[in-house]
């Protein structure tokens, strides 16, 4: 039932997108006849039975532009609506509920009512007042879950051939949209997690595919030399780990062979209950990078992870004696302290 608090925070809603509505109005064709009187519109249980007609069109402009769907002779409509677009859209079955996206619509729209309601009792809300609205959670697309999540279903559903295809179709479709977060270190993450899983050639697909969107990027190739020693520590132990490591700072270039490529892998192996071998690993990387603070730091993390925690104080006491004024060592070390 749609109560009067439900109706102004709908009609609320829609004048957030009013402008929007407005300029696309030339765009799309009626959705309605212009004699179409609002008592004959039929199958109504969320918007109000005596809506105007450019209340709906707000509304169903609203939808449109924050599933991202296309507004153009009503094409985006037969998202949730059933019609033809060989034919009138005046003899479409605009009321039929037979797609399931109308039938959530109804649902997703009743939420954004509920929550723009409760967020009118809110304190000190920044002015003018925000309104949630289709566009908050989706964000111009139509599937609102995030890329990783998106990419780890089509995975498991259809392999990494799939998903490889997954994500350059939208990356191609959104990736000026800012829709979805295509930040290189999305697939770098996610390449990690097939490989922490077991799925390590996977792992090294996505990998390259990173390497193949944000072509010479330092960081993505990193990613990719970290997973590799990952692997052969895994398979042949890390004393063979480092000496490919070794190999490598020859062959790559100094932008590359930072401390980010040991400390990646530390940490993996750290995660993977291989602490033994992390500690190593960081204890190289200290020796190789000592100037530098996060080698320090995940060193002295690690130590303490595992009991040590009197070494862990001894780094940061070292590293504070050689740079007195670095404010996050010097409350990492005092945090140290307290827990003693």
């Amino acid at each position: 039932m749609l109560t009067s608090d439900h109706r102004e925070s709908l009609m609320r809603s829609c004048r957030v997108c009013a402008v929007a509505a407005y300029l696309a109005a030339s765009l799309i064709l009626p959705m309605v006849s212009e004699a179409h009187d609002a008592s004959q519109y039929e199958n109504l249980h969320v918007l109000p039975q005596d809506i105007s007609r450019s209340e709906l069109r707000e509304v169903m402009l609203r939808n449109l532009t924050g599933l991202g769907l296309p507004r153009r002779q009503n094409e985006g409509c037969l998202y949730c609506h059933v019609g033809d677009m060989d034919q009138p859209s005046s003899t479409w079955a605009w009321a039929s509920d037979e797609k399931t996206a109308k039938r959530k619509a109804r649902v997703m729209m009743e939420m954004v009512m509920d929550i723009n309601s409760a967020l009118v009792g809110l304190e000190d809300r920044v002015a003018p007042e925000m309104e949630v609205t289709c566009f908050t959670c989706h964000s111009g697309r139509t599937d609102p879950r995030s890329l990783p999540e998106i990419l780890k279903a089509v995975y498991a559903d259809e392999g990494v051939d799939a998903t490889v295809e997954r994500y350059r179709a939208l990356r191609e479709r959104y990736y000026a949209a800012d829709a979805y977060d295509f930040r290189l270190g999305v697939l770098a993450d996610l390449a990690a997690e097939f490989a922490q899983d077991g799925a390590y050639e996977d792992g090294m697909r996505l990998s390259a595919l990173n390497e193949e969107v944000f072509p010479g990027d330092a960081a993505t190739r990193r990613s990719t030399i970290s997973l590799q020693l990952a692997h052969t520590a895994g398979q042949d132990g890390v004393i063979k780990a480092l000496s490919e490591y070794d190999s490598l700072s020859e062959a790559e270039p100094a932008e590359v062979i930072t401390f980010g490529v040991l400390d990646g892998l530390g940490w993996y192996l750290f995660r993977t209950d291989h602490q033994d071998a992390a500690l190593t690993v960081f204890r190289k990387n200290r020796e190789l990078f000592g100037e530098d603070y996060i080698p320090n730091e995940s060193l002295a993390d690690a130590l303490n992870l595992t009991g040590d925690r009197d070494t862990a104080i001894a780094i940061f006491e070292d590293w504070l004696v050689r740079n007195p004024d670095h404010a996050m060592a010097r409350r990492r070390l005092a945090d140290l302290r307290e827990r003693g």
